[in-house]
């Protein structure tokens, strides 16, 4: 049965697409094959990324996996994979988050560390947890973290303090980021003095979850 992992989150600016694309990305590289469903029916970050690269529901040479809407989604299509990621829709309802627990083996909440997303990621944190399964599914994800300093350090080991489950890796931010997104392409691909380290952090982070 194929691995399912949604990424999620009720605050914009966190990197929830981003991360979507370049973990499938980090798990085909790795040679798992990998399937990403874009949910996000009102923006579509994932399916927009992957047009600028060629066609949608075709594995890319921009990216190297399919990227499929909905609609899209056969048993067939899946049937094959070893992950699935679900780029879910930007702040969804509490409702879909429950019907999400159900069908993910891992839930992601990527968050920045600023006081204002740390808090937000909390308070999200608490309703999953006092839904059973759902907070033991839940793992944050510290995004766009500085590449220098100690803070996000600091926040991962205060949310672990707290009983909260956050991934070791940290996915600093970088601009290889945002010039992939333009070019329908991974961070790995562009031509960028710091896109190495970049995709160093998406493979690790994948390693950790997959």
């Amino acid at each position: 049965m194929p691995r399912v992992l949604a990424v999620t989150s009720e605050k914009g600016g966190v990197g929830k697409s981003t991360l979507a694309v370049h973990l499938a990305g980090a798990f085909a590289e790795r040679g798992l094959s990998t399937v990403l469903i874009d949910e996000d029916g009102r923006v579509g970050s994932s399916l927009r990324w992957a047009a600028r690269s060629g066609e949608t529901g075709l594995v890319q040479p921009g990216l190297g996996f399919p990227v499929l809407a909905p609609d899209e989604v056969k048993p067939k299509k899946l049937a094959a994979a070893d992950a699935i990621l679900i780029d879910t829709e930007g702040r969804p309802k509490r409702k879909e988050l429950r019907r999400l627990s159900e069908r993910a083996d891992l839930i992601l909440l990527p968050s920045g560390i600023s006081a204002l997303e740390l808090e937000a990621t909390r308070e999200l944190l608490d309703f999953l947890l006092d839904s059973g399964d759902m907070g033991r599914k839940t793992r944050v994800v510290l995004t766009r973290v500085p590449p220098v300093g100690h803070a996000a350090e600091d926040a991962r080991e205060n949310l672990r303090d707290e009983g909260l489950t956050v991934c070791n890796t940290l996915v600093r931010q970088y601009a290889a980021y945002q010039k992939a997104a333009e070019l329908g392409t991974l961070a790995r691909d562009v031509r960028d003095a710091r896109a190495a380290v970049a995709w160093a952090d998406i493979l690790a982070l994948s390693r950790e979850l997959l």
